[in-house]
């Protein structure tokens, strides 16, 4: 059974890494109260993503795509991906500096109009180690949120 995160739980992420690199509280352009965050997480839930890499990549991505924060999406989506992994009994499978950089990277390549299944597609094997390449990192038992 797939443990889901609330949105909630998403909020409070973002709350822990503004605390720990500063940022702007508050929620994006859908409102102050944090209703893109409850859209990104009910998108995640209702999405045909099957897989706990995708669907930890999906809240990644919605989060960043949906700009639901006022600032520190990109950090958030990231929190949110590692802390779904990790609630789903599966490691995460990449090095914080490299989160940081896909994180980025899922910025860039979503501007430049790369499509919302691709981008889950390929952060997907970012976050397993199942993309050619990755370095991977087995026994990584860093706080989450933790990009240094």
């Amino acid at each position: 059974m797939m443990r889901w995160l609330s949105a909630e739980q998403v909020v409070a992420l973002h709350e822990a890494v503004l605390e720990r690199w500063g940022g702007m509280p508050g929620g994006g352009p859908r409102g102050a109260a944090h209703e893109g965050v409850e859209a990104a997480v009910q998108a995640v839930k209702n999405s045909y993503y099957t897989t706990a890499g995708e669907l930890a990549a999906a809240n990644a991505v919605y989060i960043v795509q949906g700009h639901v924060f006022q600032d520190g999406n990109k950090r958030a989506g990231a929190a949110a991906a590692a802390t779904f992994l990790v609630a789903n009994g599966i490691e995460l499978r990449i090095p914080p500096g490299e989160l940081r950089d896909s994180m980025i990277e899922l910025q860039t390549r979503a501007e430049q109009g790369t499509r919302t299944d691709a981008l889950i597609a390929w952060l997907a094997g970012r976050l397993t180690g199942t993309e050619a390449g990755s370095l991977g990192s087995a026994g990584r038992r860093k706080r989450l949120w933790d990009f240094r």
